[in-house]
């Protein structure tokens, strides 16, 4: 796999090492490792970084990173089963992932997380590693991006404005919400001796959640709400609607920070689903729309 560049006027006698950096985003790390296995090149021929580019010269890389380590069999327990592939194409995978589902490997589940499932897969693309572009909780459902190559991965902060990702949730709360549209700015942190509960405070780190009611149940006294994540922080969008009086339906760990009760009377896992991206790929620019549907328990309390 090369990554392409053609040389402009205005690059005309700039080191490649400088192009490199300013134009195709390669880390300090990852200009290292190409330069010490040969993988730079101009018109194909390979060439020191300090070489001067002149306009029309074609200046590409090899991304060859994951062929010459091949360790991830030590961090995954590789479990051969079929993926719900929403997208792929040879820089990126993006799928669907269930619930009752950790995504990586951890001190509590090292056996059935979405990463062992991947790294099978793409164990027989010849691609050995994991880069994982976003996340979700354990008992979130929906979209999963994962990266081929840990210089995509670092595309999507490098490039972060170039490329906005807009991440969309579905989300059914307690209550009836009254606004039908609103914005929740409130800093989040962790909370003092806890390394799993988050809460609202003005000390953490800035958190951004915008929201639209898509519709109510006045009867069971619910709300379905459209989200677009504005922030990443953990458990953003559980914390902050609780701190608005709107529980996740299923959330029993913040029901019981925030004294709610019945809140698994519908559903026995937190509503929450990552239902679509939007982003320019970081690769082409092209813009990428990916939908992922509701789960069966949640689209029964939508309909």
């Amino acid at each position: 796999m090369k990554i392409e560049y053609i040389i402009q006027k205005t690059d005309e006698k700039k080191k490649v090492k400088d192009i490199l950096k300013s134009k195709l985003y390669v880390s300090s790390i990852l200009l290292r490792k190409l330069r010490e296995n040969h993988l730079i090149y101009i018109n194909g021929n390979n060439i020191y970084t300090n070489y001067l580019v002149k306009e029309g010269e074609i200046l590409s890389f090899s991304l060859v990173e994951n062929t010459l380590e091949r360790k991830f069999e030590d961090k995954f327990n590789l479990i051969d089963r079929p993926l719900d592939i929403l997208y792929e194409d040879e820089y990126l995978l993006i799928v669907n992932k269930e619930a009752n589902m950790q995504v990586h490997p951890s001190i509590n589940d090292y056996e059935n997380t979405l990463s062992n499932i991947v790294a099978s897969y793409l164990k027989k693309q010849g691609i050995y590693n994991i880069h994982i572009v976003t996340r979700l909780d354990h008992n979130t459902t929906g979209i999963c991006i994962f990266a081929k190559y840990s210089y995509i991965q670092e595309l999507f902060v490098r490039k972060k404005e170039q490329i906005n990702l807009q991440k969309w949730y579905i989300a059914i709360v307690n209550n009836i919400v009254e606004k039908s549209h609103d914005i929740i700015t409130k800093n989040i942190a962790r909370k003092e001796n806890t390394i799993i509960l988050r809460e609202v405070n003005e000390n953490g780190d800035f958190a951004k959640t915008e929201y639209f009611v898509e519709s109510k149940n006045i009867t069971k006294n619910y709300t379905v709400l459209k989200i677009l994540l504005h922030t990443g922080r953990t458990h953003q969008i559980r914390v902050h609607l609780a701190s608005i009086n709107h529980v996740l339906l299923g959330d029993e760990l913040y029901a019981k920070e925030y004294n709610v009760e019945n809140i698994t009377k519908y559903i026995s896992r937190q509503a929450l689903h990552s239902s679509k991206v939007i982003f320019n790929h970081p690769i082409t620019n092209k813009e990428i729309i990916v939908n992922s549907n509701l789960p069966n328990d949640m689209e029964k309390l939508v309909k």
